[in-house]
């Protein structure tokens, strides 16, 4: 369809409000039934007409007629998707969720009470739309690759959609490693004190300081000084007398 002039007013569109123009497509693609035809009619009472099936309040004020053409009604959506919200890099979860539910964030939402779907805006993302993005890829006259919706709020390829809805990206980073990945070791502010290092540091500073010490000198031995005994004077008196007494006795 690369001449289809439907083509290169969606991608215009598209680059307007800064949706990614295959979410653009896949949403009015699912929304009009695969047709994407601006006069389509649906809902409860088949009161909500064209690309993203205005209600009646909304057909008044964003300008929508089932009369209108591809590329006149395109005005209507990008005023009511800017007026409720919608922000340039959002995501087809957010994307859908302004047009189903009212506004970006409302992934729970459900319209099957007025005629819509079974199921929130999060399950027709998730489940519904598959034939539906095949379908925009041809109308844009790409191939089709399956991608997942980007994450809520965030820009293309920013997050996740897991099986359950969303997956923020604190939740991404704690994922379990595939078999045979290599888990990163933890980083030092991280890790518990290395005992073994802090000994080691320890007895090397221990030994580096003996080592550097200078050895202290050993006291010099104290010189043995002979013992000086005083010569007596001979008393011959005395000793004549211890004779005599020595005598007698």
């Amino acid at each position: 369809m690369a001449d289809d002039p439907r083509v290169a007013a969606l991608i215009a569109s598209a680059q307007r409000i800064g949706a990614d123009p295959l979410d653009y497509a896949t949403v009015m693609s699912y929304e009009t039934g695969g047709t994407l035809d601006p006069s389509t009619r649906g809902g409860a009472g088949n009161r909500h007409i064209g690309l993203i099936q205005f209600g009646p309040a909304e057909q008044r004020a964003y300008g929508a007629s089932q009369d209108q053409t591809f590329e006149q009604q395109l005005g209507a959506v990008e005023r009511y998707l800017v007026d409720r919200g919608f922000k340039p890099g959002m995501g087809r979860l957010d994307l859908y969720s302004t047009i189903n539910a009212g506004s970006p964030g409302r992934y729970g939402a459900s319209d099957a009470g007025n005629g819509g779907a079974p199921g929130s805006v999060a399950d027709k993302v998730r489940d519904q739309m598959g034939a539906h993005e095949q379908k925009a890829s041809a109308f844009l006259g790409g191939s089709f690759t399956p991608r997942m919706p980007a994450e809520a709020g965030g820009t293309a390829g920013a997050g996740a959609f897991g099986l359950s809805g969303p997956v923020s990206a604190g939740a991404a980073s704690s994922v379990t490693p595939a078999a045979g990945a290599t888990m990163q070791a933890p980083a030092e502010a991280e890790r518990g004190p290395d005992v073994a290092a802090i000994l080691k540091a320890l007895t090397s500073t221990g030994a580096a300081t003996a080592a550097a010490a200078p050895q202290a000198a050993a006291p010099a031995p104290m010189p043995l000084q002979p013992v000086q005994r005083r010569a007596q004077p001979f008393d011959a008196a005395a000793y004549l007398a211890s004779l005599q007494r020595t005598a007698r006795t």
